[in-house]
């Protein structure tokens, strides 16, 4: 296996993250190297470039990031020995996840910055970061108008209004705390002026609302108790020959995760039943193991999905 100093030759984004995270967890090295050999050469250019917007996003926090994700590990490696006892999640309901997790501010901080870092250095979420600015560059049309619906660092709205050529970006949330947080974020990058922010809860959202050209609900619809409902109330916000973009989990225990999908065909069920005619689906596995081994093993998988409505 090539060295990490070899794999992040000419790279020096990826390396100053791998350094910061290797300095606070050496042991991590290893797993690291395994991550970032799996890659083509076009992925780690990819994950370099995505090191360079999450250093940015990180900015004077980033060796407490690196601790975070470090601490972060620990507690979903806890999630897994429980997914593995007892084949559910931890917790079904939003209460459940709002009491233990969304209600800490300490393990929220925490849990944002170590999940910020998980975007470059887990193979499952570069590859779908991969797919999601190299399959929506040619769909989705240029100074068209997009929206994400739990946006938190505001990473996908930076990279659709920078990468994919949108005009205009709106984020949602039903939390004021998240929504300034995104704002903050899109600050540092430089972008806060071209979004705008809204109070609104998908299960509430009217058939005569704004339209867009693209929706993300990314890492979103495995925190609902009702993802099909949310869906089916928000396919009348996408525009005639817009699209809907959703990155959502398989076998992926997490602190607040309570919907439990265990194979591609959950993911699809659930966006065509939620009134979606799905285009394109990818399956990211940890670590690219082969699809059938990872859900034979229950091993963390994330499925990108670009959809139109029907």
């Amino acid at each position: 296996m090539a060295t990490l100093e070899n794999l992040l030759a000419g790279r020096p984004h990826l390396e100053r993250l791998t350094r910061l995270v290797t300095t606070a967890w050496p042991e991590h090295a290893d797993y690291l190297s395994k991550s970032f050999a799996v890659r083509t050469p076009t992925l780690l250019d990819t994950s370099d470039d995505m090191a360079e917007v999450v250093l940015r996003l990180a900015g004077d926090n980033a060796e407490q990031a690196a601790q975070d994700y470090r601490w972060l590990c620990h507690v979903i490696r806890e999630e897994e020995l429980n997914f593995a006892r007892t084949d559910s999640y931890r917790y079904s309901t939003f209460a459940e996840t709002n009491a233990h997790v969304y209600s800490d501010d300490v393990f929220m901080q925490r849990y944002m910055h170590g999940l910020l870092l998980s975007h470059v250095l887990w193979y499952m979420h570069a590859s779908s970061l991969h797919f999601f600015l190299g399959r929506l560059a040619a769909r989705v049309k240029s100074e068209g108008k997009m929206m994400e619906v739990g946006s938190g660092h505001g990473l996908l709205i930076y990279l659709a209004l920078t990468r994919l050529g949108m005009k205009e970006a709106v984020a949602w949330d039903i939390s004021p705390i998240s929504l300034a947080q995104t704002k903050a974020a899109l600050g540092q990058l430089g972008m806060d002026d071209r979004a705008r922010y809204a109070i609104q809860d998908m299960h509430e959202v009217d058939a005569g609302s704004e339209q867009f050209d693209l929706i993300i609900l990314s890492h979103l619809l495995e925190h609902l108790e009702q993802p099909v409902d949310a869906l089916q109330k928000i396919r009348h916000t996408v525009a005639k020959s817009g699209y809907l973009f959703v990155n959502v989990p398989l076998n992926a225990p997490m602190p607040d995760h309570i919907q439990l999908l265990s194979d591609p065909n959950d993911a699809i069920r659930m966006i065509e039943d939620g009134g979606f005619r799905v285009l394109e689906i990818a399956s990211h596995t940890t670590q690219a193991a082969s699809l059938p081994r990872a859900l034979k093993r229950k091993i963390a998988v994330t499925c990108s999905i670009i959809a139109e409505p029907r």
